[in-house]
């Protein structure tokens, strides 16, 4: 974009900013990421917390099970395409309409060790 748009005029200002552009969108996509944070009390995926003590079982799901676990409206979800594996995992609250969290991440079997406590 930003070598279309200054070539014309300066072919060094048009390569000077299209690596700042493309900077720019590296930098926004590790800053806006989300996060898979497990604390001693606490999960926090995303934007959304939940205490530990309210969650269930944790299912780790391979790349061919995915879409059959996604196909809940009510499960809050933090997806990354690019990453082929997850683990869901229960919540036990029955004042949560969310039966279950699909969380995407390259370690599923190190997530889960972590809720469990291991």
């Amino acid at each position: 974009m930003g070598f279309g748009m200054l070539a014309p005029i300066n072919i060094v200002a048009g390569y000077v900013a299209a690596v700042g552009f493309y900077a720019l969108t590296i930098l926004g996509f590790v800053v806006f990421a989300p996060r898979i944070v497990v604390t001693e009390s606490h999960l926090r995926a995303g934007r959304a917390t939940i205490e530990r003590a309210l969650l269930g079982e944790a299912t780790i799901v391979e790349k061919g099970d995915r879409n059959s676990v996604l196909t809940d409206a009510r499960s809050w979800k933090v997806i990354r395409a690019w990453i082929p594996r997850g683990l869901t995992i229960v919540v036990n609250d029955p004042n949560d309409p969310t039966p279950s969290w699909y969380l995407s991440t390259r370690n599923p079997e190190k997530l889960r060790d972590a809720l469990r406590g291991n």
